[in-house]
């Protein structure tokens, strides 16, 4: 991890507000919006008092305002890691807290990052209160890099890791629509990003690099919703998974 470049401000922010507040002319438009409204939704059911949060690997804590009025958020994330001054915990362990510490523990886009998935569960069940929820999300159909081991999971996996838990409740963050519409954005998102600098000319190019974004997020969109309306069976191609479970008030 230390071979990571430190973020600046500016960047954090942007970067934040991207994956809080995504534009039309995003690459990745149609899957983080509908991510953020199923975390807000997921937020929003959570039975009982929520007063201390749990966010491991918090990166940019982008989902912080959807958390429940009054609750205090401990961001814990790797040394190492981009975003000065975010983490309120910076550690290696998995994780450094007392028994029954938080009320909620989310995990955004990174548990997959998580070399033991049993084990990484195991202590998420362990630091949570009897009664607390774990939210956790994770991709599916979306690029890796061969130099970092990554999981992927599907919902009956995710199920069998939270055996023993309750009310356990997976959700797709978007179909194949939005798979095709993010992946082939990558494309565009990339051609832009390359587009030489050049005086007069740079930005012009990179700003009609734009134009098939929009139209793609704009098109993906509107049969996104006919998808969700058509598709059934047991075959499915999420872009993202979603679940919630709750440990037992017993423990």
């Amino acid at each position: 991890m230390s071979e990571w470049t430190k973020l600046t401000p500016a960047e954090i922010d942007s970067m934040r507000n991207g994956r809080r507040h995504p534009r039309p002319t995003q690459f990745d438009y149609l899957h983080i919006r509908r991510l953020v409204d199923d975390i807000s939704t997921a937020l929003a059911r959570i039975a009982g008092p929520v007063r201390d949060v749990l966010d491991i690997y918090c990166g940019t804590r982008p989902y912080d305002d959807l958390l429940p009025e009054g609750a205090r958020c401990v961001g814990l994330d790797v040394p190492g890691n981009p975003y000065d001054g975010i983490a309120d915990v910076i550690s290696d362990a998995f994780l450094p807290f007392e028994d029954e510490s938080f009320d909620l523990v989310t995990c955004y886009e990174a548990f997959q990052y998580v070399p033991d998935p049993a084990h990484g569960i195991a202590e998420m069940r362990r630091v949570l209160r009897p009664g607390g929820t774990a939210l956790v999300t994770v991709p599916f159909a979306w690029e890796y890099d061969r130099a970092i081991v990554e999981h992927r999971y599907t919902e009956p996996e995710l199920r069998a890791l939270l055996a023993g838990w309750e009310d356990v409740d997976v959700v797709e963050n978007g179909g194949r629509v939005v798979v095709w519409a993010t992946l082939t954005g990558t494309i565009f998102a990339r051609a832009r990003a390359r587009v030489p600098d050049l005086v007069g000319v740079g930005a012009v190019l990179r700003g009609l690099v734009t134009l098939p974004l929009l139209f793609m997020n704009t098109l993906g969109g509107a049969v996104a919703r006919l998808e969700e309306r058509s598709v059934r069976g047991s075959v499915t191609m999420p872009m993202n998974l979603l679940v919630t479970a709750r440990k037992p008030a017993g423990g």
